[in-house]
């Protein structure tokens, strides 16, 4: 076991002195770069926490719904393969209703990632 601080640590930490001491010395015409940087670190901080966990629950996510839905074909490995089997018209009408339901949960989840003060739950 290390006592070094993960990936995730040295971004929380860099972003806080980004924002705490950098931020505050900068030119204010600066400051939107800054931010910027600041939230594309702590999506990063939050991919490494969990999107490991959230793209394996989501391509499993994918695959359940490919073989309940009575889909044909080749199970796509992910959301992207679902997009591509959705623009190819692959799914069965049948499905739209399951379809909609995977791709609300589906953006919900990066939501979560990307910007989690959207959502309200």
């Amino acid at each position: 076991m290390s006592d070094q601080p993960d990936g995730r640590e040295l971004l929380e930490v860099a972003r806080r002195t980004l924002l705490d001491k950098v931020l505050p010395a900068l030119p204010r015409d600066r400051a939107y770069d800054v931010l910027m940087i600041a939230s594309a670190m702590a999506i990063a901080g939050r991919e490494l926490a969990s999107g490991t966990a959230q793209r394996e629950a989501g391509k499993e996510a994918v695959a359940a719904f490919w073989r309940a839905s009575g889909c044909t074909g080749e199970v796509p490995a992910d959301a992207g393969g679902l997009a591509a089997a959705i623009r190819a018209r692959q799914l069965p009408e049948s499905a739209q209703p399951a379809l909609h339901d995977l791709l609300l949960s589906l953006t919900r989840d990066r939501l979560k990632l990307g910007n989690p003060k959207y959502l309200h739950d």
